[in-house]
C-alpha cells in the first residue's frame, strides 16, 4: 500500500491541448510497446493515441532533457500487474506524474512536480433520455442522481459529462480508473466549482486529499484535472498543437 501524500501548499499543473494527428513523424516519437499498442487500433482512435503520446513525450523531454524517443514509459497495473495501468516515467526521480486523455477530436495531456494528478476529457454526450438515465444510474451517487433527474432533459448531457470527467480525473489521479464504481464517488453539481465530496472506495488516503479543477471549455467539451495532496492548484492550460508542429517541421525531421 502507498503512503500517504503530504499535502503541500500550491502546485502548478501544465495542461496541453491538441487536436488528433496523422502525421508519421509523431509516430517516430514512440516506443515498440506503444507502436504495437497503436497498430490493433482503427484509424481514428490510432491517431487520437499517437497523438497523445507524442505530445507527453515532448512535454516531458522539455522537463527531463532526455529526447522523446528514448524515453521510457511504465504501464504495470499496481492491482493486478498487466499492461493496462496509468503511465509513469522509468528512470526519473518520481517527481514528475502526468496523465492523458482523449475524446472526439481533443487531446490533453497534464503535467505537475510533486503530485499525483489525473485528467479527463469528454466531447458531446447521449441524447436519449433513457440512454441517459441508465448511464447516471450507474455513475451517479445517490444525491447526484436525484440532482440529475431534477435538470430539464436539455441540461442533462452535458451535466452528465461534467460529473464524469471529475470523477475519472480523481480515479485516474489515485490510479484506481474505473476499478472502483464511479456512483462510490460524490463530488459537487455541475453548476459549482469543482471540488470533491466523498471518496467512497477510491483508496480513500489519496482520493480525500484530491484538489479539482475544470478546464477551459464549448459547448461540446467539458474537462477536468485532479490532484492530491495539494492544498490548491494552480492550472495553465497550453496550445499542445503548436508543440506538435515542431516535431513535424522539416527541420525536426531532418528534410530539406
Amino acid at each position: 500500500m502507498r503512503a500517504r501524500p503530504e499535502r503541500r501548499g500550491t502546485v502548478t499543473c501544465e495542461v496541453w491541448w491538441a487536436t488528433p494527428s496523422g502525421a508519421t513523424a509523431l509516430a517516430a516519437l514512440l516506443e515498440a510497446a506503444e507502436h504495437r499498442r497503436a497498430e490493433r487500433l482503427r484509424d481514428h482512435d490510432r491517431a487520437r493515441f499517437v497523438t497523445a503520446r507524442a505530445l507527453l513525450r515532448l512535454v516531458l523531454a522539455a522537463r527531463t532533457g532526455t529526447a522523446p524517443s528514448e524515453l521510457r514509459l511504465d504501464t504495470t497495473c499496481y492491482r493486478c500487474g498487466a499492461g493496462h495501468g496509468k503511465p509513469r516515467l522509468v528512470g526519473g526521480d518520481g517527481s514528475v506524474s502526468f496523465s492523458i486523455a482523449h475524446s472526439g477530436d481533443r487531446v490533453v495531456v497534464a503535467v505537475a512536480d510533486g503530485t499525483a494528478i489525473g485528467v479527463d476529457v469528454e466531447v458531446g454526450a447521449g441524447t436519449g433520455a433513457e440512454e441517459l438515465m441508465s448511464l447516471g444510474a450507474s455513475i451517479l451517487a445517490p444525491a447526484e442522481l436525484a440532482d440529475y433527474r431534477r435538470l430539464e432533459p436539455s441540461r442533462r448531457p452535458r451535466a452528465l459529462a461534467v460529473w464524469w470527467t471529475r470523477k475519472e480525473a480523481v480515479l485516474k489521479a489515485t490510479g484506481d480508473g474505473l476499478t472502483v464504481p464511479m456512483r462510490s464517488l460524490a463530488v459537487t453539481t455541475p453548476d459549482e466549482p469543482a471540488a470533491l465530496r466523498s471518496t467512497g472506495r477510491a483508496r480513500s488516503s489519496t482520493a480525500a486529499m484530491a484538489v479539482l479543477h475544470d478546464l477551459a471549455s464549448d459547448e461540446r467539451t467539458v474537462a477536468c484535472v485532479a490532484a492530491l495532496g495539494v492544498a490548491s492548484l494552480t492550472v495553465v492550460e497550453r496550445d499542445g498543437d503548436r508543440l506538435l508542429a515542431s516535431a513535424t517541421a522539416p527541420a525536426a525531421t531532418g528534410r530539406a
